[in-house]
């Protein structure tokens, strides 16, 4: 009977134990439970298909990145291999599934860079993932640059517990900065930020400034990837001043720039859609000023904190386990110092600091990538979610103990319900904004017919973003290019009110006159057959009326009509080129064989950029914009001279990675073994009689 009666109790204390050994648990569950909510129209077929986040059914492991091609434009090269491969793992899901892992991902760093109690977890993170940035980027299908972002608080805590750390351990922040920048390139400099407020919130700052310059110039090299392709070719885009103007943040009409920047909103597109969760709550600077009063308590309660109340490696609280410690005043400093700093510089060439990020953006490397200012906001909605959790666990601590019935209650409204209720349009899709979308039947139809081709398709019209009605008339990226195996030639302008086009292509320029002479010449198969152009498909949506003149072509031979798509072949196609009755054969897509022929110039249907050459002579551009190159007798192989700055950069990359993952293993492993060794020396603790 006794023991009967105990098992209730021992039940309880086990779940208890669990509780406290699982402190990540309960973020966990409330990340799978946003999940659940917001992607679960998302989940059963179709694609995902975002203005940014557009992945087809046929979408490449290896890009043209890899290779040094698309002007050696590397710096999204491993999110594209991991997409790749899990697109051909998974097919479609590939589309919602790393929208779904955000949630959780971004609720449990936060909620171990936060520590303490639950509640103090529970509310920086559902402020962290659930809020106007995180709205406006999962619309857009920014996610690549969310997936980073829901990784910076453990970002943090690397910086924090490493610059007072000894050995190789000092270097654990550059694994994260390379992974972060290897999603999104962004995160190189607001990882430079962190890293900057770090040193200033260090109470030897000296000794700071060394390791994190040390941090710095380990992390540069884990870049070649990025620089080394770019050294020796040109980029396929021109960025430069009057990007600034047309990716600038914006401002609201009733609270301005500095408030709606403050509100975690300003980015930069104006339409079409989404509805912001801000028009469909009046009272919304209200509620922003709740959180921010919630944030300030924190702030000042974080930073005026004398203990060293940090968590433990698995994220338990060290005033109750024993572990490596984090300092909530040194954490605090760092999140709160990012914050302000990212808060300016997310008004990038406005405001009180516009002169400096102007300069910036024109005379330091690599910060033009910064052309979208808004993108900062990631260290204002860290510094936000922190503080936000070091204020509610500030709260929670106020109530006495006979009334703490009502303030777990009013603890609960204010944790979660707080920032559910300033963004709570990010449910069901974004409130049903964001669906699955199956391509047409005639897609699959052309595919079928086009799939075994060893020319190019030219797909139009001619835009890089465009409305499809599959997509609910939404605005995207073209989908043609993943959607078709083999090349596919499709727009590239941006097509802005502010920034009509960056391209630098001579083949898009070659296109895009064609289109405006509506095929006047007649014979529009045989002008685009030196791109290498076997089929044409045109597909009924927007102007894409604009294009009967391809019906008319007697070039073109119509082999699919469909109410979605038209498909011709191209009858003067010829072959990536030929020479003396053979033709040019494609060994690799930075290799081709050139026959044996009459000494003479040859043109290859491969868009021109430096480092073509055959036998040390270096490739032109024709006025179509393709490759031409001198050939002699006895012909040979046109090589893509950069793709071994690309190779090199790749190795070089990968190597230093694992390297210093490697160090920081044997590191750790040897740090358990002696602190394993000290314990078991120990004499064993005597009972008293």
């Amino acid at each position: 009977m006794v023991s009967t009666a105990l098992q209730p109790q021992e039940k309880g204390s086990e779940e208890i134990s669990l509780w406290v050994a699982h402190p990540d648990l309960p973020v966990l569950i409330l990340g799978l439970v946003l999940a659940l909510g917001i992607c679960w129209p998302l989940v059963g077929g179709g694609q995902v298909f975002l203005l940014d986040w557009v992945i087809g059914p046929h979408s490449a492991i290896l890009s043209p990145g890899f290779y040094g091609l698309n002007g050696g434009l590397a710096s999204g090269l491993p999110v594209a291999l991991v997409v790749g491969l899990l697109t051909h793992l998974v097919g479609s899901a590939a589309t919602w599934l790393p929208i779904a892992v955000f949630f959780p991902i971004a609720t449990v760093s936060m909620g171990r860079l936060v520590g303490g109690r639950q509640w103090a977890r529970l509310g920086a993170a559902t402020l962290f993932a659930v809020n106007p940035f995180v709205f406006q980027r999962l619309y857009v299908g920014h996610i690549p640059l969310l997936l980073g972002y829901a990784l910076l608080p453990l970002v943090v805590r690397s910086m924090v517990r490493a610059v007072d750390n000894r050995g190789v351990a000092r270097l654990t922040p550059v694994l994260w900065m390379a992974l972060l920048t290897g999603m999104s390139p962004h995160f190189a400099w607001v990882c430079g930020v962190l890293l900057l407020a770090v040193v200033l919130a260090h109470r030897r700052r000296l000794a700071a400034l060394g390791w994190a310059a040390i941090v710095g110039l380990c992390f540069v090299p884990t870049l070649a990837y990025v620089f080394l392709p770019q050294s020796a070719a040109s980029l396929p885009a021109t960025v430069g001043s009057y990007d600034l103007s047309a990716f600038q943040t914006m401002g609201d009409p009733q609270v301005g720039l500095f408030g709606n920047v403050a509100g975690l909103y300003g980015f930069w597109r104006a339409g079409p859609g989404p509805t912001l969760p801000k028009y469909y709550v009046s009272g919304w600077f209200l509620l922003l000023l709740a959180v921010l009063v919630v944030v300030a308590i924190g702030a000042v309660t974080a930073l005026r904190d004398v203990q060293t109340t940090g968590t433990t490696e698995s994220g338990g609280d060290t005033r109750r386990r024993g572990g490596v410690r984090l300092d909530r005043r040194m954490v605090a400093s760092v999140v709160v110092i990012s914050a302000v700093v990212g808060f300016f510089l997310a008004l990038g060439s406005q405001g009180p600091t516009g002169p400096l990020f102007r300069w910036a953006y024109v005379h330091v490397p690599f910060f033009n990538v910064m052309r979208e200012p808004e993108k900062f906001s990631v260290l204002l909605a860290l510094g936000y979610a922190a503080c936000f959790g070091w204020g509610i666990e500030r709260w929670a601590n106020s109530f006495a103990p006979g009334r703490r019935i009502i303030g777990v209650v009013a603890v609960f409204f204010v944790a979660l319900g707080l920032p559910l209720a300033y963004t709570p349009t990010i449910f069901d899709g974004l409130d049903g904004q964001i669906v699955t979308s199956h391509l047409p039947a005639s897609w699959t139809q052309a595919e079928q017919i086009t799939g075994s081709r060893t020319g190019d398709l030219l797909f139009f019209p001619w835009h890089l973003y465009l409305a499809f009605p599959f997509a609910g008339g939404r605005v995207i990226a073209n989908p043609a290019p993943s959607s078709f195996t083999g090349e596919v030639i499709s727009g590239d302008d941006l097509e802005l009110p502010a920034l009509y086009s960056e391209s630098t292509s001579s083949r898009s320029a070659f296109i895009q006159r064609l289109i405006a002479e509506g095929g006047a010449g007649g014979k529009f198969g045989q002008q685009v057959a030196p791109l290498g152009v076997q089929y044409v498909a045109l597909a009924k949506t927007v102007d894409w009326q604009s294009y009967q003149w391809l019906s008319r072509q007697s070039d073109l031979h119509l082999v699919l009509d469909t109410p979605s798509l038209e498909l011709w072949e191209n009858t003067a196609y010829l072959g990536l080129g030929h020479r003396g009755g053979e033709s040019v054969v494609r060994l690799s897509p930075v290799a081709y064989r050139i026959p044996p022929g009459q000494p003479g110039w040859v043109s290859v249907a491969v868009p021109y950029q430096p480092g073509w050459s055959l036998n040390g002579h270096p490739a032109r551009s024709t006025p179509d914009g393709v490759v031409s190159v001198w050939a002699g007798a006895s012909g040979g192989v046109l090589r893509y001279r950069p793709w071994t700055f690309a190779w090199a950069g790749d190795v070089i990359s990968l190597g230093l990675v694992l390297a210093l993952a490697l160090a920081l293993a044997i590191g750790n492993a040897r740090r358990n073994r002696r602190k394993q060794g000290v314990r078991e020396s120990e004499p064993p603790n005597s009972s008293p009689a």
